[in-house]
């Protein structure tokens, strides 16, 4: 008898680190990119799957079927690509907050070294 319960308790012991180790990273990264993709808005810049680099210029939602974007690789060069080839997003529209410096004009300049 103890020892059934021991091999049940070595599976779900396995089957546990199975998801913890191996799974859950898996699934985290997954929830990223369907993030990723579905905050990606015109302008932004992506890289696919394929580490094409491009600027997303449309995107495109036909009645039946996957959802498509039209991405410009290089001036005048457009290429479609699914939303599923989406790895990441690189830069988006949204101005980065610039840091918070303080007053320069009140800092005193370091003295010279002779």
């Amino acid at each position: 008898m103890a020892v059934m319960w021991s091999v049940i308790f070595y599976t779900v012991l396995a089957v546990a680190a199975f998801y913890f180790i191996l799974l859950q990273p898996v699934l985290k990264n997954q929830k990223a990119q369907r993030r990723a993709v579905r905050e990606m808005r015109i302008g932004d810049e992506v890289v696919t799957t394929g580490g094409i680099i491009g600027e997303v210029k449309d995107v495109v939602t036909p009645p039946d079927g996957p959802t498509e974007i039209v991405l410009e690789i290089a001036p005048g060069v457009r290429v479609r690509a699914l939303t599923d080839a989406i790895a990441r997003r690189l830069t988006t529209l949204e101005p980065a907050p610039a840091p918070d410096r303080g007053d320069l004009s009140s800092q005193e300049a370091p003295e010279p070294r002779a």
